[in-house]
């Protein structure tokens, strides 16, 4: 895990340029030329197309890493981001945090350690429960270019 993220429409204009200058030049078919510079601008309408269901579901994952964060003894602010790339910086955050608490806490072989690790464990696993429910929800072809097209007359 990295302690950086990178804001979303940012990185999905880096993809984009990505393909317009490393891919779509070597291609010779027109369809291919034409499905790639598609594609790339569908990938630029991904940050108007990220739902409010999105932000809540990130910052819902944060407030159970904070339960646990306070659960485990730690002190913790409240959340404050007001949008996706916020609450993911917020969110990596406090994972970063977790895994540091974690990294602390194996060294002592206690059964109250042992109770903690298991603690930690659960909110991973239960995160990553939680995260691939939201791309189940959000992989739907037609959900995804209903939302663009919705984003894009907005």
């Amino acid at each position: 895990m990295i302690d950086q993220t990178i804001p979303l429409p940012e990185l999905t204009a880096g993809m984009a340029r990505c393909l317009r200058e490393w891919i779509l030049p070597h291609l010779e078919d027109p369809m291919a030329r034409t499905q790639a510079e598609t594609l790339a601008m569908m990938i630029e309408s991904i940050p108007g197309s990220v739902s409010a269901q999105a932000l809540q579901a990130i910052q819902a994952d944060s407030d159970a890493s904070r339960d646990v964060l306070r659960q485990l003894g730690e002190s913790v602010e409240e959340g404050s981001a007001q949008d996706v790339d916020g609450a993911v910086r917020e969110n990596s955050a406090l994972k970063s945090r977790l895994l540091a608490l974690a990294d602390r806490i194996r060294g002592d072989e206690s059964a109250q350690a042992r109770e903690q690790l298991a603690e930690l464990q659960r909110l991973f696993v239960e995160s990553m429960q939680r995260e691939i429910e939201m791309v189940k929800r959000g992989a739907d072809f037609a959900a995804m270019t209903s939302q663009e097209d919705a984003a894009r007359k907005s």
